[in-house]
């Protein structure tokens, strides 16, 4: 009813804006839009966006939304029952306006007639929402059909995808197994043709060897030398042990058997020559060096916890507390009322009720003691539960854990014991080296937190760097005769030597010049020669000042510096380069190793002498005055560039402090000069001509400037040596 009294009033406006125009009754114009407006004489519908609607048509669609207008006229257009049922409506209208009243029996009529003609529009109505039901069910079938369809086309596409991949692949790997014969087959061509190779080469060798065969020397061992030296180790064998004074002699194994075993301090050319006169089996063993070394075979990183703060929480015990309290609540009451029952019933007492009376009396106190002492235990547990509870705390102290982490460095530890052998067997001498060693592994943890929950445990499990350097200057084990000889016959084969002079050598016994008839004919000037030229010739790329033959090699597990000898065992060299060090290796010219111990060090000075079971060529020390502008060489090994030169001038000669030093005014007396002095020169000498005069060291400055050198004086380097 409100749109068409809006109707209305735009139709009123439209005939108070054309008064003078006249209006059809009966016709009105539609449209898109779903606007409504009378036509007048002069205006007719627009045939492209208006459609001509009669009045019962006007009066069907001006009750519908304005959207819905121009589809409901097509449809009211197309179903003659929603036509009837306009008419209908139009005519009870028009008959109703027409008569101004109506009987009782008419109303009645009219009333059945629009109950009749509203239950048609919902029936229509009805129809109307199944039918767009079933448009859109039939839409959604058809959009579901789409979908599935797609969906059907997208999974052969994806199969046809997948199965070009699987053509594709299978033509790879048909392509893989061609190039894999191919190679396997070049592969077996090329190993034919190394075979072929191999073997030529070794019917070359068998060749040569057979020349070699023909030509070798006296010192080679026959196979039936080689079978009777091993039978005579072990039948009537005499064992010399040379106990010499070396450095960490104490560490060497301790010898002990059935075979005949003498041990003596040092062996000389007469004693040698009694021993074979009288023996015919003899095997002399001599301690030479003892070195100790760790390497480092593996690195791990562990994950530990350690406390970082504390957290409170809740007392668990609290509850179980309070249970017990409230059921000891519970104990004491019923106990409480159990002793009042007793009490009345003791108290409850009828002088005229007879023996009866009397019974329940007793019964009452019998019951009242009872109870009463059920009600003092109850008291108790109650009381020593409440105590409990107020002494037990609500919040427990925990600790709040962290990770952190530490190493674990895995280090194989090897102590060995070298020999040298001197055999000697039906006339003939033979020589060759002997080692006997022990490893050991180490877990050495770095990084360990005190405040790791399990640092004890940890510091149990783990060994420290102590523990390693206690276990490599700890003895070897004790070693039977009869082991001994096994080692000896595995470890290698005898070197036969061509003459007594030189077992003495081996020995380490002078040996008189040859006579003068020899040296007049030049008895074996060709072999000396010989010897001569070979090795010249293999050492012709090496420094020939003899001077390096005083220098040495000081290795460390930390590193490597230098050193020069001082005395025939003795060596001097910078303490920063030995300090803290496990083990310490010397390694001369000739590339021959050996181990090294301290004997002195001066912190001040930075100067360690160390005795070592090397022999060398001392050095001699300057003794005259030094003048600025003189010449000096530092010989060394800068870098690990071993055995290096370098020249320079002296700049000054000057008191400093070492890095060890803790005087305030400097006390030490340098050197400094422009000579070039790297890391791995500290404790070489410093060269004046052929005098040393100083110990190039690396310890003095630490921001040194570039051409600013310094080498300890030789009177400091002196007055070392002598002090005591």
């Amino acid at each position: 009813m409100l749109k068409t009294f809006k109707h209305l009033i735009v139709i009123f406006f439209l005939l108070s804006f054309f008064p003078n125009k006249a209006i059809s009754k009966e016709n009105f114009c539609l449209d898109k839009e779903g606007f409504i407006y009378p036509i007048f004489e002069e205006i007719k519908c627009n045939s492209e966006s208006e459609e001509l609607i009669t009045k019962s048509e006007f009066l069907y669609l001006i009750e519908l939304g304005d959207n819905l207008r121009f589809a409901k006229l097509e449809d009211l257009r197309k179903n003659p029952e929603i036509q009837k049922k306009v008419k209908q409506e139009n005519l009870i209208e028009t008959d109703v306006s027409k008569k101004k009243e109506l009987t009782s029996a008419e109303k009645r009529k009219l009333a059945l007639q629009q109950k009749k003609i509203a239950r048609l529009a919902k029936e229509l109505e009805k129809k109307e929402k199944l039918k767009i039901a079933k448009e859109k069910r039939l839409l959604d079938q058809k959009k579901k059909r789409a979908e599935l369809k797609q969906q059907s086309e997208a999974r052969k596409k994806e199969a046809d995808r997948k199965k070009q991949e699987r053509i594709a692949k299978k033509r790879k790997e048909q392509q893989d197994r061609k190039l894999k014969a191919d190679l396997k087959k070049r592969e077996a061509e090329e190993r034919k043709q190394k075979l072929i190779s191999e073997n030529k080469k070794k019917l070359e060798e068998k060749k040569i060897a057979k020349a070699q065969n023909k030509t070798q020397s006296k010192n080679t061992i026959s196979q039936s030398e080689k079978r009777n030296i091993e039978k005579s180790i072990n039948e009537n064998l005499k064992i010399i042990y040379v106990n010499n004074s070396i450095v960490n002699h104490n560490l060497f194994p301790k010898i002990n058997g059935d075979i005949e075993f003498v041990e003596k301090t040092n062996i000389n050319k007469d004693y040698l020559d009694k021993l074979i006169e009288f023996n015919n089996n003899i095997l002399v063993l001599i301690p030479r060096d003892f070195e100790t070394s760790s390497v480092k075979t593996s690195e791990n990183r562990m994950v530990s916890k350690i406390v970082i703060g504390i957290d409170q929480v809740p007392n668990p015990e609290i509850n179980r507390i309070e249970a017990e309290l409230r059921r000891a609540e519970q104990d004491y009451l019923i106990a409480e009322r159990n002793f009042q029952r007793g009490t009345n019933a003791a108290t409850n007492y009828n002088p005229y009720g007879g023996w009866s009376s009397v019974i329940n009396q007793w019964a009452g106190l019998a019951e009242q003691a009872q109870a009463g002492k059920a009600r003092k235990n109850a008291r108790q547990r109650l009381e020593r539960w409440s105590a409990k509870l107020s002494s037990t705390p609500m919040y427990l102290e925990t600790e709040r854990l962290g990770s952190y982490n530490y190493d674990v460095l895995v280090m194989k530890s090897e102590k060995i014991s070298s020999y040298d052998i001197l055999r000697y067997n039906e006339g003939n001498f033979y020589k060759k080296n002997l080692k006997i060693n022990e490893t050991k592994n180490f877990n050495v943890a770095y990084g360990l937190n005190p405040q790791d929950k399990n640092y004890k445990k940890l510091v149990a499990k783990y060994s420290t760097e102590e523990q390693v350097a206690t276990w490599s200057n700890e003895k070897l084990q004790d070693l039977s005769t009869n082991l001994l000889k096994t080692k000896i016959q595995k470890d290698g084969d005898f070197e036969k030597l061509d003459s007594k002079k030189i077992a003495y050598r081996f020995l380490g016994q002078e040996v008189k010049e040859s006579s003068f008839w020899s040296n007049l004919f030049n008895f074996g000037s060709k072999k000396k020669n010989e010897q001569t030229a070979s090795l010249s010739s293999k050492s012709s790329f090496e420094s020939k000042d003899d001077r390096f033959k005083s220098v040495v090699v000081v290795k460390t597990s930390s590193g490597m510096g230098s050193g020069f000898f001082v005395s025939k065992d003795e060596i001097i060299t910078n303490y920063h380069v030995v300090e803290g060090a496990m083990s310490i290796s010397i390694i001369d010219k000739n590339r021959k190793k050996s181990s090294a111990v301290i004997i002195k060090k001066d912190l001040k000075r930075d100067l360690a002498l160390l005795k070592t079971n090397m022999s060398g060529v001392p050095v001699k020390f300057h003794s005259g005055s030094l003048k600025q502008g003189e010449m000096v060489e530092a010989l060394g090994h800068p870098k690990g560039r071993k055995f290096s030169l370098t020249k320079g001038w002296i700049s000054a000669i000057r008191k400093e402090n070492s890095t060890y030093s803790i005087s305030s005014l400097p006390d030490v007396l340098f050197i400094q000069t422009d000579a070039a002095i790297n890391p791995g020169n500290s404790g070489g000498p410093l060269f004046f001509e052929d005098k040393v005069v100083g110990v190039n060291t690396q310890g003095l400055h630490k921001d040194k400037s570039e051409g600013m050198n310094f080498a300890v004086h030789f009177s400091e380097v002196k007055k070392f040596l002598t002090e005591k």
